[in-house]
């Protein structure tokens, strides 16, 4: 049975407590052990959990059903989940390779295509199970096979986490870490259609749940002209909004995931 506390839409973990901090994992591939997630090496306001290199090996920072008393595990396609966001940070990008999103489902690991990072210190990272490949690592052949991730995969999500990956040997002492972690729906826009009538405009388009929704209006495109027209709200399913439309503008919708902070 998946944990209650796993079907969280919108599930967000900051590492602000050290409680939740140490319930995250670090799995150290050189020496093949983990351990509770080291917390704060930053020791300032806003804390992360973090991993070190040794042995020229990969780390693993990750959460299973002792992680944020379960948050992250579980059935994640009955929430609706389908985004993974969160912030990375390395130490050294100099003797840093690449890092990856992956899964635990069932008795298999799924890897998400590796990220190549830019520049040393943080950096956000984006990954849809829906919309990015993912893999699975067949053992016999030693190679990656590519493999949708099907409602029947995300089932019973038993681990979540990243694999971090140094060049050489001397990346040994360096630091990663992870902060601001979050389980969220499909964050693509959605496809509106606009239809008007006199003074008004009508908008249709098909909301989901975990996002609130804002109608904006404006009379050019730039970024300083747009107007709430309403409050924000949130619809699931098919969705109707009509609006008065003084002259002829421009209009659009603004999505905004709902963050649930692990407890």
């Amino acid at each position: 049975m998946a944990p209650v506390g796993a079907q969280t839409l919108g599930g967000f973990e900051p590492f602000t407590q050290q409680k939740n901090g140490g319930s995250w994992a670090f799995f150290n591939y050189a020496t093949d052990q983990a351990f509770d997630a080291p917390w704060n090496f930053s020791n300032s306001g806003d804390p992360e959990i973090y991993a070190t290199f040794t042995g020229g090996a990969g780390v693993s920072l990750f959460a299973d059903v002792m992680s944020s008393n379960g948050f992250f595990v579980g059935n994640y396609a009955d929430a609706g989940i389908d985004t993974i966001l969160c912030d990375i940070f390395i130490e050294d990008i100099n003797t840093f390779s690449e890092v990856e999103f992956f899964i635990l489902a069932g008795d298999t690991f799924y890897y998400s295509n590796p990220y190549v990072i830019g520049q040393s210190g943080w950096t956000g990272l984006t990954n849809s199970l829906s919309r990015d490949q993912w893999y699975t690592y067949d053992e016999a052949d030693q190679q990656f096979l590519e493999v949708p991730l099907t409602p029947a995969i995300l089932f019973d999500v038993t681990e979540i986490g990243l694999n971090f990956y140094p060049s050489s040997t001397a990346a040994d002492g360096q630091i990663v870490a992870v902060d601001n972690f979050s389980l969220l729906p499909e964050l693509s826009s959605p496809k509106i259609t606009i239809s008007t009538k006199n003074s008004t405009a009508k908008l249709s388009f098909t909301g989901i749940e975990g996002i609130q929704y804002t109608v904006q209006t404006a009379s050019n495109l730039d970024e300083s002209s747009w107007t709430n027209v309403g409050n924000p709200f949130e619809i699931v399913g098919e969705s109707e909004r009509t609006v008065p439309m003084v002259n002829k503008g421009f209009f659009r919708i603004l999505s905004q995931p709902f963050y649930i902070e692990a407890p």
